[in-house]
């Protein structure tokens, strides 16, 4: 029997017996014929971390169903549909944050092509200015010359 058959199984009897509390070990040798202590104590860790059964004060794989775990049974049927629930919550939330860190690649790509586009432009307006200034420097030179020849050509005459 393999670790999710036997994990049904101990649920719904904690489920169909529960005013006690089952020694999981013994309960699964006498009503299952599985004697694995590894195997068994793990699912009942697990039912208590998930907190679908209570464990006595004196011993920890002495449990009594709790609420929560028959609500899990209710929902789910067994445990391998609550494990393929799980697996499909966490495969949706790695979906989700592979496309958050594609869109945080793209949106840094978007900044960083920004700040170049700005960069080049101001480059070249800054490139336009100066030479306007210097067409405007150059004008000035061309005037006064023209002034000068103006000035010597009616002083010649």
């Amino acid at each position: 029997m393999n670790r999710t058959e036997l994990f049904d199984k101990i649920l719904n009897h904690l489920i169909d017996n529960p005013n006690n509390f089952w020694v999981l070990i013994p309960t699964c040798e006498k009503y299952f014929g599985v004697s694995n202590r590894r195997l068994i104590e793990s699912i009942g860790d697990e039912i208590i971390e998930r907190g679908w059964a209570t464990p006595k004060k004196d011993d920890k794989y002495s449990v009594y169903i709790h609420y929560d775990g028959i609500e899990m049974i209710k929902k789910h049927k067994s445990y391998s549909s609550f494990e393929k629930s799980i697996n499909r919550v966490n495969n949706r939330t790695k979906a989700e944050n592979n496309i958050k860190i594609i869109l945080s690649i793209i949106g840094g790509i978007g900044v960083i092509y920004g700040c170049v586009f700005t960069y080049l432009n101001y480059q070249k307006d800054r490139k336009i200015d100066n030479q306007q200034t210097e067409i405007k420097k150059l004008n000035g030179q061309i005037d006064s010359l023209k002034t000068e020849l103006k000035k010597t050509h009616h002083n010649t005459v």
